[in-house]
């Protein structure tokens, strides 16, 4: 499982082990940034009692390195969960990462919607 987030004018790739590498967290006024602790089911994380639901500026995303990569529309976020002061886990249902939709034109990572004028 791959994972890919736009840093630094390139495209940084995340797998699904803690790597501590920088992920970003989009919050209402910019993105914020946390360590890479890997990911877990959603129900492994809804029994930790102190993790907290967080959106995160992950791009697309590919199961195997042969199969081409989904890539997360406008207003399309994977889910993560913090783990108290120690980083953030990316949020798996089954195969496929949590996704959550918000109204794509307050996209916070500047992909643009379908329909332009």
């Amino acid at each position: 499982m791959e994972f890919r987030r736009w840093h630094n004018m390139v495209y940084a790739t995340l797998d699904e082990r803690a790597t501590f590498d920088q992920v970003g967290i989009v919050t209402s006024t910019g993105i914020e940034y946390s360590l890479w602790l890997g990911i877990a089911d959603r129900r492994i994380i809804r029994r930790l009692p102190d993790a907290k639901g967080v959106l995160l500026d992950i791009e697309s995303w590919r199961c195997m390195i042969l199969d081409k990569y989904n890539r997360l529309g406008p207003g399309v976020y994977m889910v993560g969960a913090v783990i108290a002061d120690v980083g953030v886990v990316g949020v798996m249902d089954g195969r496929k990462p949590l996704l959550k939709l918000i109204e794509p034109e307050r996209d916070r990572l500047n992909r643009n919607g379908a329909s332009l004028s």
